[in-house]
């Protein structure tokens, strides 16, 4: 079978036939099915529907009808209908709307074009029955590509609408991403259309108008408005879509496009879907700024945004939960008075400016000035000075633990060691501080606010895997544990001069040893790296703990885990069939705040001319130090595959054949499971000026460094690691206790 077309079917005795006749007629000459999902009909739909099947009987079109009396909802029916579904392909089909003759022929052809392809996306019109009138309202980014390709098929979150029926899905697709519909409420493809634009690889563009949607008074969106229906549904919805964006994205705007759709319609809705009560309404638009701001904190938006996004997103308008200020600007925005009021803002606020500069450069102005400033300031530093006290009068709480987090990310070590901390301690003596939604709710406390520093000032323990900032005080009998990110190959602190950093910052190396000063314990992977830490940063020996990285003890317990594995590349559309080389470079200080246009990228690699030489059995997972991006030589290779921030470089690791870094410690890690690695080094001499590598870790690995990709190609083809052994410094026996290792320090330490 080629094609299942899904129609649920819920008192559509109006229109059912009409939708059939569409159907029957279609050129597409493959075996198709069409399955008919009753939703507890109480009219003539399913009689109509069987009448048809009877007196329209055709070789290439199989009937099935689903009839259990429920109503379940069109999402939990169109769910049952991909569950059922036996064709290569999925088409969703209203019962109230119609196909074109040639729908199916047009989009199965495109759709099995590549085998890259994993939707086709088609045009769409408004059906006027009463006149037969269509009408064409798509401006939409997308028409101007043939196709959309990785990250650009994320500009279908852009969209004015989040139509899921304009499309031919292959079921394979939907099934190995477990890609389904909300269930019961309304607005259920929200969440479909988000997760089927992140996790796309290859979407062909049909320019030609396929699907019709009827026009009629009785849809599900155009009822119920005296209810709270579509307010429940609505908010449900898109935080079902919203959490989504947790697992990552492509483009970095993503969250931005997401979010935008979501206030755009929660204004619209407000006005003509909810109840005539005002407070409802200001209550539904301040909740969908709560979803946005709890799943999305910190938005990217893309410059020369509509004003009344710019004021939304860039002016804190839903951040600061500004309901009325937000509904004045839709209000202006309807009526194409917002590019004014946002002029004359402009306008204003240059005035304002110019009138303060004015002030400024007063001579007889500047002592007042400048006295009123330090008062200012004196009562600032008088008030935190204050609220410092209080925190610091705060009793502890023996048995409270406090994770700051990789910068108060959810991931590296501080992730799989909260993992194993979770089984063992109540969310009562346990916080996470991170905004990330993966951790629980009753675990998870946002960075910087109240709760955070009642917690902080009254934990008994506190675990960091980064710097902490020099404004969070250490308290007396606090515990402090430093789990670090990363075991050292280049050089790090004291053991560098760090000539591009000092220069910058002349304080950098006063305030990390203030920071050292204050770790009572810290955690080394391997002999090697307690070496080096007590050097670098001139710590205690008795302080360095060498239990292992827990994000190690992940690793080693699951990468041999095929499924497992093969469920990672699948979410990450990373081939199935390849060798996967994961390459992970790291960054550079003589980049370290220079302009995009004039950092030197010299060092990095150049895909085309390794892959030239490796041939197609490989491709390329391309993992870039978040503070780099790749030029331009290496964008566009279809056999490179960039991942997103979110996902864990273990899980990398883990599915990779072959590692490639430069000075990055991401080897250390590969090390523990034997994973074969190289190292790509073009910048030697310029990177030993600024940084430095160790020269005993650098002798160690010297038959795996290449100098090229010429030679990197010949090292990995010939497998020169295979008669690489791993000196003892570097390994741990004790890695595959490494959590429970540290969980013990914990307790010895709270008690």
């Amino acid at each position: 079978m080629k094609v299942s077309v899904i129609i649920p079917v819920y008192n559509a005795e109006e229109y059912i036939v009409e939708t059939l006749e569409s159907v029957k007629n279609q050129t597409f000459k493959e075996n198709f099915e069409v399955i008919l999902i009753n939703d507890g009909s109480e009219d003539d739909s399913m009689n109509l529907v069987k009448e048809f099947i009877k007196n329209n009987d055709s070789e290439n079109i199989h009937y099935k009808i689903h009839d259990d009396g429920e109503n379940k909802g069109q999402g939990a029916r169109r769910n049952l209908g991909v569950d059922i579904a036996t064709g290569e392909s999925i088409l969703f089909l209203d019962s109230d709307d119609l196909i074109e003759h040639n729908t199916l022929d047009i989009a199965y052809k495109r759709l099995i074009g590549t085998k890259e392809n994993d939707f086709v996306i088609f045009e769409w019109a408004y059906y006027y029955p009463e006149t037969g009138e269509t009408k064409y309202v798509n401006r939409e980014r997308y028409n101007l590509k043939l196709a959309l390709y990785r990250n650009t098929v994320e500009m279908l979150l852009g969209c004015s609408t989040y139509f899921s029926v304009n499309k031919l899905y292959k079921r394979s697709f939907l099934q190995k991403h477990n890609i389904r519909y909300g269930e019961g409420y309304i607005y259920e493809d929200f969440e479909f259309y988000v997760a089927c634009a992140l996790r796309a690889y290859r979407v062909p563009v049909i320019s030609n108008i396929l699907y019709k949607v009827r026009v009629h008074d009785k849809s599900t969106t155009k009822t119920d408005y005296t209810s709270t229906k579509h307010r429940d549904s609505f908010l449900i919805a898109i935080e079902n879509a919203a959490s989504k964006l947790q697992d990552g994205y492509r483009d970095p705007y993503t969250p931005y496009q997401v979010n935008k759709y979501f206030i755009y319609r929660a204004l619209l809705y407000s006005e003509k879907r909810l109840p005539n009560d005002s407070k409802m309404k200001n209550e539904f638009i301040k909740s969908t700024m709560k979803i946005i701001n709890e799943y999305s904190p910190n938005i990217k938006v893309p410059n020369g945004v509509l004003p009344l996004y710019h004021y939304a997103f860039s002016k804190g308008v839903i951040k600061n939960l500004e309901v009325a200020k937000m509904k004045k600007l839709f209000k202006l925005h309807k009526n194409n008075k917002i590019n004014f009021y946002y002029s004359r803002e402009i306008e204003k606020a240059k005035r304002k400016n110019k009138i303060t500069n004015k002030i400024k450069e007063n001579y007889y102005l500047k002592p007042l000035i400048y006295n009123t400033r330090r008062k200012v300031h004196a009562r600032r530093n008088k008030k935190r000075a204050s609220e410092l006290e209080n925190y610091m009068n705060l009793k502890l709480k023996q048995g409270n633990i406090i994770m700051m987090g990789f910068d108060y990310q959810y991931r590296g070590n501080s992730k799989y060691l909260f993992d194993y901390l979770k089984d063992h301690y109540s969310s009562e003596n346990l916080k996470f501080v991170t905004f990330d939604k993966k951790v629980p709710d009753e675990y998870r406390i946002n960075p910087r606010s109240k709760a955070f520093f009642n917690y902080f000032y009254t934990s008994n323990i506190v675990i960091c895997e980064s710097w902490v900032p020099a404004g969070f005080k250490k308290k007396q009998g606090q515990k402090w544990i430093q789990l670090w990110h990363g075991t050292p190959f280049k050089k790090m602190l004291f053991d560098s001069n760090e000539a591009t950093m000092l220069s910058l910052n002349p304080n950098h190396k006063v305030k990390m040893k203030n920071d050292i000063s204050r770790w009572d314990y810290m955690i080394a992977d391997s002999d090697i790296a307690k070496q080096k830490f007590e050097t670098s940063f001139d710590i205690a020996s008795d302080k360095i703990v060498t239990t292992g990285y827990p994000r190690n003890e992940w690793l080693k317990e699951n990468h041999e885990k095929d499924e497992l594995k093969r469920e990672i590349k699948i979410k990450n559309n990373i081939p199935l069939d390849k060798k996967i080389i994961l390459y992970a470079p790291t960054w550079r200080d003589y980049n370290y705040k220079v302009t995009e246009s004039r950092k030197d990228k010299n060092y990095m690699i150049q895909f085309r001319k390794l892959l030239n030489h490796l041939g197609n059995d490989y491709c390329i997972i391309n993992k870039a130090h978040s503070m780099d991006t790749q030029p331009s030589w290496n964008n566009g290779i279809t056999q490179v595959f960039t991942v997103n921030d979110k996902v864990e470089t273990q899980e990398l690791l883990a599915i990779s054949d072959v590692i490639i870094s430069d000075y990055s410690s991401i080897y250390l890690d590969a090390i523990h499971i034997n994973k074969p690695f190289y190292f790509l080094i073009k910048d030697y001499p310029k990177f030993n000026i600024s940084r430095g590598v160790y020269l005993d870790m650098y002798n160690d690995i010297l038959k795996l460094v290449a100098k090229d990709e010429v030679e990197l190609a010949k090292k990995i083809k010939s497998n020169v690691f295979k008669d690489f052994n791993a000196p003892e410094k570097y390994l741990n026996d004790n890695i595959e206790t490494a959590n429970e290792s540290i969980a013990q320090i914990i307790s010895e330490n709270i008690k």
